[in-house]
C-alpha cells in the first residue's frame, strides 16, 4: 500500500492542565501551524492520520475548542493547501475571508491553509480532515472565490455525492486496503463537480495548453515557450494566462509529470525500474527526478515504490 501506517495521536495520557498545548502540537505537526483553545482544562482530543503521498486523510475526534490560523503563521509557513472538512458528529463554524459556515453532519466545506481562518466546535465532535495541494482541483481563480468558505449540504448534489465516499476513504485508516486508488478518484470527482458548480472553467487557451501538455508529457523539451509555440502566442501571455489561474505554466508542467510518476509507480503490475518511470514522464535525470518527487510527496521514487509493494 502507498501510505504512511496510521498514526494515532491522542491526549488520553497527557494531564489535563497540559492537553491543550498538547493538542495544537499535535494539530500543528498533522497538518499546518494553528492556535488552539478550548474552554475546559481538561480538554481531549484524538486524531488519526494517513498520509497518502501528498494528499493527508484524517479523523478528529475532540471535545470543544477553537483553532485559528493566522496571518503571521501563514508567512512563516505557506503551503499552497486546501483542506476540506466533512462533519461526521456534532457541529463546526468556519470562518474565512468574512464568511461563516455552519456546517452540520454530512456537510463540508472547502478552506484555503494560506489564508486566515477558524474553526469552532461548540460541542464534542468529529470532523474528517482531507489537506492536499491546491493543484489536486484544478479550479480556476474565479471558481476557488465562490467555493471556498462555503458549505455544502450533505444532502445537495455534490454533497450527496462526495460526502459518502469520503467518509469511505476515512473508514480505510488503518486497514489492510489501500486507500490511494480512491483518494484519486474522489479529488478528480471533487475537481470535475466544483467546476461545474461554479460554472468557473478556464479559459479555453489555458485548457488547450493544459491539453497540449499532459499529451507531451514525455518529450523532455517541454516547456513553457515550446507550449507557446504550439498554441501560437508569446510566452509571455502563455504566463500570463496560467497566472490568473493561480499557477504557473513550468510548475503545472511538472506537477502534471510527478503525478504521473506517482500513480504509475502505485501500480501494482509495474514491471519497469523506478528511473525508467521518471524517463517516461519527460524526467530523464534520475537524481533530478528522486528530488523532485521527493519534494513533492515526502518519499523518493524508490521508497514510494517499496511501499507499494510492501
Amino acid at each position: 500500500m502507498v501510505h504512511t501506517a496510521t498514526k494515532i495521536l491522542s491526549t488520553r495520557a497527557v494531564p489535563g492542565g497540559e492537553s491543550v498545548d498538547y493538542w495544537r502540537h499535535v494539530i500543528s505537526d498533522a497538518f499546518v501551524p494553528l492556535e488552539a483553545a478550548a474552554p475546559e482544562p481538561s480538554f481531549r482530543g484524538e486524531v488519526r492520520i494517513d498520509r497518502l503521498g501528498s494528499t493527508l486523510v484524517s479523523r478528529v475526534d475532540a471535545g470543544p475548542h477553537r483553532v485559528r490560523r493566522t496571518k503571521a503563521m501563514i508567512g512563516a509557513s505557506e503551503r499552497g493547501y486546501y483542506k476540506l472538512g466533512l462533519q461526521v458528529r456534532g457541529s463546526c463554524l468556519l470562518v474565512q475571508d468574512g464568511r461563516e459556515a455552519l456546517l452540520g453532519p454530512g456537510d463540508f466545506a472547502l478552506y484555503d491553509t494560506d489564508r486566515p481562518y477558524t474553526l469552532a466546535f461548540a460541542e464534542p465532535t468529529a470532523m474528517a480532515v482531507f489537506m492536499f495541494p491546491r493543484e489536486r482541483l484544478r479550479l480556476t481563480a474565479a471558481g476557488a472565490r465562490q467555493i471556498l468558505g462555503q458549505p455544502i449540504r450533505g444532502d445537495d448534489e455534490p454533497g450527496s455525492l462526495l460526502a459518502p465516499l469520503f467518509r469511505r476513504l476515512v473508514g480505510l485508516l488503518g486497514s489492510a486496503t489501500s486507500p490511494m486508488p480512491l483518494a484519486d478518484a474522489v479529488l478528480d470527482l471533487l475537481s470535475a463537480l466544483l467546476s461545474e458548480q461554479t460554472g468557473a472553467t478556464p479559459d479555453s487557451l489555458v485548457l488547450r495548453a493544459q491539453s497540449y501538455i499532459d499529451a507531451h508529457l514525455s518529450d523532455p523539451g517541454l516547456c513553457p515557450d515550446s507550449v507557446a509555440a504550439a498554441l501560437h502566442i508569446s510566452t509571455r501571455y502563455l504566463q500570463k494566462l496560467f497566472a490568473e489561474q493561480g499557477t504557473g505554466v513550468a510548475g503545472w508542467i511538472r506537477n502534471r509529470r510527478l503525478e504521473q510518476c506517482r500513480r504509475e509507480l502505485s501500480r501494482p503490475g509495474l514491471t519497469r525500474p523506478v528511473s525508467a518511470v521518471g524517463a517516461a514522464w519527460g524526467l530523464p535525470d534520475a537524481a533530478h527526478f528522486s528530488r523532485s518527487f521527493k519534494a513533492a510527496y515526502g518519499l523518493s521514487p524508490r521508497e514510494f515504490r517499496a511501499r507499494a509493494l510492501s
